[in-house]
């Protein structure tokens, strides 16, 4: 227990050198088998006799034999930069699971705090910036620009969005006539086309096209029918990205969440939130708590202060959005009841009231009256709870912690 540190570790390396021999001996050549096991004998007589320099000498001897006979790396530097690539990729992956997880803001439920992803058409005089300034746009502010032509006599067949490695998206629009080219732009099909908020470069108005459900929560790429274009229809514009957020998935652990807060939590089992697509499960959502277990929650028409037990919310954050102050936020609107909601109905129906019970959250958008959240389907459970949103990280523009 108490012996010499170094013929420990002269019996480990005799040790490790039998394995190598047993997994290489069908693969290295007899001779260079036998000059290891050569040299092995040498180093067993050394640990024998105890003494620190004949062992360290034939130490030395015996590493040498075991990397001489085996061959050398092919690329190894190459083979040093993946080693170590993969191992960074193993970190993040093990960061995003358990600590750290990106979220991109993809609607303006939550504005002015976090943009969405926001459209903006331009009139024919606009002119879209060079290389270099759409280059220093897009890494500041995420913006991409838009400048394309549907030709007369044009008839679209669909409009398809494409996601290529999970980061750039873009849109095909092709056409009845196989022998027009298709066009493609590299912004997404909400943004070109609109979800009626007014936040897309438009398509959809100045054509005047419907969609059609896919049978899966979304809609399909075909196109309702459009009279034929009768002259040229240049789009022109711009769209900025969502916000990019760091969400963190280990504060929960560790403590309540916290009223005030803005938090991310998945949609599952909320059956007023319908599935964009079943087959990818539940989505994620982006928005301010505002109630937590016990708490009773109350909006009145006409007013836009949020209570909880009958008092205006008191939180740094909810109050800003019920206060206004003409900074963008409009506070809190009132909305009818609905089939699928969990709120109970005031006199006179000027008001709605919602007891929390244990274990469940309320989640409104800091753009109220453009926002789908608790009023219309009820509260959140405590196992979808993700965590509260850290900070913007991109575009840099917005860069900082979130209010």
């Amino acid at each position: 227990m108490f012996g010499k540190k170094y013929l420990k570790q002269a019996k480990l390396l005799k040790k490790g050198v039998k394995k190598f021999l047993r997994y290489k001996q069908d693969i290295l050549p007899s001779a260079s088998i036998e000059k290891v096991k050569e040299k092995l004998s040498g180093f067993e007589e050394a640990i024998a006799t105890k003494e620190k320099e004949a062992i360290k000498r034939n130490a030395k001897a015996l590493t040498d034999a075991c990397e001489e006979v085996m061959p050398p790396s092919s690329y190894p530097g190459l083979r040093e930069n993946l080693e170590v690539i993969f191992v960074a990729v193993i970190i993040a992956v093990g960061i995003r699971a358990y600590f750290v997880q990106p979220f991109r803001i993809p609607t303006g439920s939550m504005q002015p705090t976090l943009n969405g992803i926001i459209g903006y058409p331009q009139d024919d005089q606009f002119e879209v910036p060079g290389f270099l300034g759409r280059a220093f746009d897009k890494v500041i502010e995420g913006r991409t620009y838009v400048d394309f032509t549907i030709p007369a006599g044009a008839k679209i067949s669909s409009i398809a969005e494409r996601t290529r490695f999970k980061f750039f998206t873009s849109t095909r629009i092709a056409f009845a006539d196989p022998s027009m080219e298709p066009v493609k732009v590299g912004v997404s099909r909400k943004s070109l086309l609109g979800d009626g908020n007014g936040s897309d470069l438009g398509l959809l108005k100045k054509l005047s096209l419907q969609f059609y459900p896919n049978g899966r929560g979304g809609m399909s790429p075909r196109v309702g029918g459009h009279n034929r274009i009768s002259e040229d229809l240049r789009i022109r514009g711009y769209v900025d990205t969502g916000d990019q957020v760091l969400v963190n998935k280990f504060s929960y652990h560790f403590r309540r969440p916290q009223r005030g807060e803005v938090f991310v939590f998945n949609t599952g089992g909320i059956t007023g939130i319908p599935l964009d697509n079943p087959a990818q499960g539940s989505q994620h959502y982006i928005k301010r708590l505002t109630g937590l277990p016990g708490d009773r929650l109350e909006i009145r028409n006409g007013d836009p202060k949020l209570y909880v037990d009958g008092e205006p919310a008191s939180e740094e954050f909810v109050r800003r959005v019920w206060k206004g102050s003409g900074n963008g936020y409009r506070g809190y609107g009132y909305v009818p009841a609905t089939k699928t909601d969990e709120w109970s109905s005031g006199v006179g129906n000027g008001k709605r009231m919602y007891s929390l019970a244990d274990g469940r959250y309320m989640a409104l958008g800091d753009n109220s009256y453009n926002s789908s959240d608790s009023r219309m389907w009820g509260s959140v459970p405590e196992p979808n709870l993700v965590g509260p949103a850290l900070m913007v990280y991109w575009p840099f523009e917005h860069w900082g912690r979130i209010p």
